[in-house]
């Protein structure tokens, strides 16, 4: 696994847990060479980005501002 990948993995659990146990997803998109956070219900798409913030220095490799947000 490489060391971005391990990024998004701990977002994936940082959210997660900011948000009360929703599963929040963090993965790579291949077509778009984009990550992608996945998540439904919880969260409005601004306050899981403002949550994202918070960690940004947890999980340097990855640009939060680069991320593709999708909430169903």
């Amino acid at each position: 696994m490489s060391a971005r990948a391990r990024c998004a993995r701990r977002l994936s659990s940082l959210l997660s847990t900011d948000t009360s146990g929703h599963y929040i997803r963090v993965q790579y998109d291949r077509p778009t060479g984009r990550y992608c956070v996945h998540w439904t219900g919880g969260p409005t798409t601004a306050r899981m980005r403002e949550l994202a913030a918070r960690h940004a220095d947890e999980v340097p490799l990855l640009d939060l501002d680069d991320l593709d947000w999708d909430r169903k």
